[in-house]
């Protein structure tokens, strides 16, 4: 992981170096939460300031990183990124509205033979989807996903992003109750599992906290920690409201539904 995030820096100061140089806008590929993270911690300690991430909407969770030049304002580069970014957007037809998940336009997306980084969040509706996409890949996964079988009598576009109609993170409020604010009990109680099977998942490297590999069972949970359960979804630590009357700490977790 150490030296993942190594890498991940380098590249990202030759992308500052070649915007300095060369005064021109430059970007990465699509980056998740943690990447995003590490990033911001490290240009912290440098006097950059000429960067920005962009995901297409407000509230996107990958984003790109885009670094320009000194000669160019902050707006004016902002305004550029819808030349970076575009959307693919897939209205379905009736027969198969609401029957598609986010699972499914990523899953196909990804049958495609790109990689991960290629493709941004993926916006789902009954009726419609957007795929948030580098504007250099959006033709060649547009036409993918006319080919697709599931895909035939869908209307399929490429438009700018700020075409894109968004809509609020829903969450869904579960409460829980634990003897310990341990993680490994935490989340045993979320998924209705058992402690061991929770501490395999830590130890198999399936949990996050902050958006930070956590393998050690003991450690304990505070408000607003953000869990990832790999393959089981998003939650936030919400709020601790407290004991019950055995004792037990009750938690109220909010689960990212959208």
């Amino acid at each position: 992981m150490e030296n993942d995030n190594k890498m991940l820096i380098a590249k990202i100061m030759d992308k500052i170096k070649f915007s300095e140089t060369r005064n021109q806008i430059t970007n990465s590929e699509f980056l998740n939460e943690y990447q995003i993270m590490i990033i911001e911690k490290e240009l912290l300690k440098t006097n950059k300031e000429n960067y920005f991430f962009e995901g297409g909407y407000d509230n996107a969770e990958s984003k790109i990183f885009i670094a320009y030049p000194e000669k160019l304002s902050e707006e004016i580069a902002k305004n550029q990124a819808k030349n970076i970014l575009k959307a693919i957007k897939i209205e379905v037809p009736n027969e198969i509205q609401g029957k598609l998940k986010h699972r499914d336009y990523l899953g196909t997306a990804m049958s495609f033979g790109l990689e991960r980084d290629r493709i941004g969040d993926i916006i789902v509706y009954n009726d419609l989807a957007y795929i948030i996409v580098l504007a250099e890949n959006a033709k060649y996964i547009k036409n993918s996903f006319e080919f697709e079988k599931r895909f035939k009598k869908a209307k399929i576009s490429i438009i700018d992003i700020n075409e894109i109609q968004t809509k609020p993170i829903e969450f869904e409020e579960i409460n829980i109750s634990v003897n310990s604010i341990r993680l490994d009990s935490v989340i045993s109680e979320v998924l209705h599992t058992s402690r061991k099977i929770a501490q395999e998942l830590l130890e198999n490297e399936k949990i996050s906290i902050n958006y930070l590999i956590e393998t050690k069972s003991s450690k304990t949970v505070k408000e607003k920690d953000i869990l990832i359960i790999r393959g089981n979804g998003k939650y936030i630590i919400n709020e601790f409201l407290g004991k019950n009357k055995k004792g037990k700490e009750l938690i109220q977790i909010k689960k990212y539904t959208t």
